[in-house]
């Protein structure tokens, strides 16, 4: 791949990792969960993600090719495990950025009406836009994305500043009192996900100038970003929507209706919808065909994936993502109700891949220190699959029937007297 990203570039894309349709509902969701100690449940999550960024930064140090934690499960858990890597991450991804494409698709209808119409139109606009960002080649693409995600929190700033002026005064709202262990640890497992995704920046750290020096950076820039606009919004949102009233998924919305005129308020929040999931759509699919592209060089997914175009396109795998996505939104458009259980299972299937990398990196890890840090976040992820263990159960399902055809497909190929000793 070419080495054309530079830093920018790699926080653009690092923010639309992590960027999506979460941070809709995010800043209510915890804020309902949490109450007033909603601060202190963003700043646990930010320290348990702390492990998180160390681990992936060690990925990228030792597998700088653009491989990613799909090298590193193969190696710390074997290449029958590594072989459902790919399988799992396209899985999720056909899922997730159609249904966060709907979910802004949403805002829009309500906005300009048009119903149902309008919301497919849009997560088909979406998709569409990210398949041709990715197509037109990588400087383009850098180009168009780096703007977009200036966008994004331009827009996500503008929301916050319109309304700082009813929130002040309010801000007690949010003054931590008497701890509830229960309620802080349901939020923070809530949180955690507002900075899911930077995995999807190890497939993508290859095209950096400098992986090694730039992926850090690139990831913390993102990661400081994306954080402060989720906690200044749950904190106008606390500040001025009486508790009892705030709606835990349309808190957001709820904020913006605050804000006169109404047209702006409507303006405001439909295109921030709008954005994180154009911004979102793009780095996945970024990321996710260069996972293919490894994977498919490697032989764990057809080898006429691996090819590139003349501009460093992998182009088969990005037609492969969109043809996903295409039948994911036809499925959708006969069950309006799909929405929701397509993020659950998909934010699931993130948990197990989670778990598998951290598994594999506490096998490789040499560092006393490092083991400690990967042990506490196997708790956090534990705890986060048994809460929702049914909808893991798919993740779980991928992983172990391609572990079982790669290793028949390995002894198809031993030859006889290697069997035989066997």
């Amino acid at each position: 791949m070419q080495r054309t990203l530079s830093l920018p570039h790699g926080i653009a894309l690092a923010l639309g990792s992590i960027a999506g349709s979460g941070l809709l509902f995010l800043p209510s969701l915890t804020l309902v969960v949490g109450g007033r100690d909603v601060m202190v449940v963003w700043l646990a999550a930010t320290l348990v993600c702390l492990p998180v960024l160390f681990l992936l930064a060690d990925v990228v140090r030792e597998f700088d090719d653009g491989s990613g934690i799909e090298s590193l499960i193969a190696r710390g858990l074997g290449p029958h495990v590594g072989a459902g890597v790919p399988v799992l991450f396209l899985s999720i991804v056909m899922l997730g950025i159609p249904a966060g494409s709907l979910i802004a698709g949403t805002y829009l209808a309500q906005a300009a009406g048009g119903g149902q119409a309008v919301e497919h139109l849009t997560a088909l606009v979406i998709v569409g836009v990210a398949a041709g960002v990715n197509l037109a080649g990588i400087r383009v693409g850098a180009r168009v994305q780096l703007v977009t995600a200036a966008l994004l929190i331009a827009i996500g700033v503008t929301l916050v500043v319109l309304t700082s002026p009813d929130a002040a005064g309010g801000y007690d709202a949010v003054a931590p009192g008497a701890p509830n262990a229960g309620h802080l640890l349901s939020g923070v497992l809530i949180a955690f996900f507002a900075y899911a995704g930077f995995e999807n920046l190890t497939f993508i750290a290859g095209e950096f100038r400098n992986p090694r020096r730039d992926f850090p950076v690139a990831m913390a820039a993102a990661f400081a970003a994306y954080g402060l606009l989720a906690v200044a919004l749950t904190a106008n949102l606390a500040a001025i929507v009486p508790a009892g009233r705030i709606d835990e998924v349309a808190g957001l919305s709820q904020l913006a209706e605050t804000i006169e005129p109404a047209a702006l308020a409507t303006g405001v929040i439909t295109a921030l919808a709008l954005a994180l999931m154009q911004v979102n759509a793009n780095s996945w699919v970024w990321g996710m065909s260069r996972l293919v592209r490894s994977a498919a060089g490697a032989g764990r997914l057809p080898r006429s994936l691996a090819a590139l175009d003349g501009r460093g396109v992998p182009r088969r795998a990005v037609a492969l993502l969109s043809a996903g996505f295409l039948v994911t939104l036809g499925v959708a458009a006969f069950d309006e109700g799909l929405v929701t259980d397509l993020l659950v299972t998909a934010s699931a299937g993130f948990v197990v891949l989670y778990l598998l990398a951290v598994l594999a990196y506490a096998r490789r890890a040499r560092s006393p220190g490092r083991r400690v840090l990967a042990g506490m976040l196997l708790l956090v992820l534990v705890a986060l699959l048994a809460n929702d263990a049914l909808h893991a159960l798919p993740a779980i399902g991928i992983i172990g029937l391609s572990a079982a055809a790669s290793l028949a497909r390995t002894r198809r190929r031993r030859p006889v007297g290697e069997c035989a000793a066997a």
